[in-house]
């Protein structure tokens, strides 16, 4: 049986509840994690954007799950990739917090159905759960096989490939 299904505009996610518990838990970690990040620079410099709810750090972040989540907008300008950073920061993280709580929220009740905003959110949130996974393992292409030297790095690969294969099986029935 397929893990997705479409009816209608619904998206309906079958997973056995150990995969749903621990889709879970990966959505609150991603959450624990950006949120730690969204700490370090909760105050911005400048209280009209303060009051806007604009601002975030003005240097990466040295962790790499982080760096690859949040990346610089300019490569080639430290200066410019500041600003930027600055200004939208805290607003992608919010986002991204958003959408990792919806699919929190959605796998309380199994299947999980998701309208598509709710699909949206699981497509995000699977993306950045598979960056943070390829950042620890040290994966920077698909070629890539990354570290697997210990049994934890294995379970990560895992983890790693059932993301990508629930991550297909939502576009497949998308498309």
């Amino acid at each position: 049986m397929k893990p997705v299904t479409r009816k209608g505009d619904t998206i309906i996610v079958r997973l056995l509840r150990d995969h749903a518990e621990l889709m879970s838990e990966l959505a609150g970690q991603l959450i624990e994690l950006l949120a730690e990040r969204a700490a370090e620079a909760a105050e911005p410099a400048d209280a009209l954007l303060a009051q806007l709810g604009i601002g975030g750090a003005t240097s990466p972040s040295l962790d790499p799950a982080l760096a690859r989540l949040l990346p610089d907008a300019y490569r080639e300008d430290a200066r410019a990739a500041s600003e930027h950073r600055q200004l939208t920061e805290h607003s992608l993280i919010q986002r991204k917090i958003a959408n990792a709580r919806a699919v929190v929220h959605s796998l309380e009740s199994l299947p999980a159905r998701l309208d598509p905003v709710a699909t949206q959110s699981w497509l995000r949130t699977v993306t950045d759960l598979r960056l943070t996974i390829a950042a620890r393992l040290e994966i920077s292409s698909d070629e890539d096989p990354g570290r697997s030297e210990s049994a934890s790095d294995r379970t990560l690969h895992d983890i790693y490939d059932w993301l990508g294969y629930l991550q297909g099986s939502i576009l497949e029935v998308i498309e």
